[in-house]
């Protein structure tokens, strides 16, 4: 056609490409310039287009959440290991004092093992309807239980609470005979919260 200049074949596949390419990208959000299409042989070459926004910038909300949740973060495990710490280092810790004895109830039909524990752990141990089974000559086992105070460093009350250095000693009883169990009998104290300890009883 008389004046009118047509562009190659090649030219117009690079002009169809950086149409669709802008059109992709305007898709994702960027913003682009007005592009200026050259068609003349040789005078295209397709460089990288900038966006309005700088590469890898973020929205200042976008910023605060995360400053926010790596706060909370740093926040869970600090009070994650300082309560794991602090239960690690709170330990009930029963000793034995003295030696654990059998005696004959006062009606002649019921046993009675005294015993004094002292708390030598960091935390409180509840002794309230804690239960002592002893294993007899024809290894069964007896329970000795309610526990009563006889002679405590703690306060009296309705329960039986030892704190970290208190000391109590304590009568159990069970319906058993003294010639049931052999001398240096192995005893097992079992509280309320799962806490158990050993110890050998002897007999008068």
């Amino acid at each position: 056609m008389g004046g009118v200049l047509i562009a190659d074949e090649a030219e117009l596949r690079k002009a169809v490409e950086l149409a669709r390419l802008i059109a992709r990208e305007a898709e994702r959000g960027a913003r682009w310039p007005s592009p200026a299409l050259i068609l003349n042989r040789g005078a295209y070459t397709r460089k990288a287009m900038r966006t309005g926004k700088r590469a890898g910038a973020m929205p200042p909300i976008v910023t605060v959440i995360i400053i926010v949740a790596a706060v909370v973060a740093a926040a869970l495990a600090a009070y994650f290991i300082y309560t794991t710490t602090a239960r690690s280092t709170r330990q009930v810790m029963l000793t034995v004092i003295g030696q654990p004895t059998l005696y004959k109830g006062a009606d002649g039909k019921s046993l009675e093992l005294r015993v004094t524990f002292k708390n030598d752990g960091t935390a409180d141990v509840d002794l309230t309807n804690s239960i002592i089974s002893v294993q007899t000559k024809d290894k069964t086992v007896v329970e000795f239980k309610d526990p009563q105070l006889v002679i405590s460093s703690a306060s009296s009350g309705t329960t039986i609470k030892l704190a970290p250095g208190d000391s109590a000693a304590l009568k159990y009883t069970a319906e058993a005979q003294l010639d049931d169990f052999p001398d240096g009998a192995m005893a097992t104290l079992q509280t309320r919260d799962g806490y158990q300890t050993s110890f050998a009883v002897a007999k008068p």
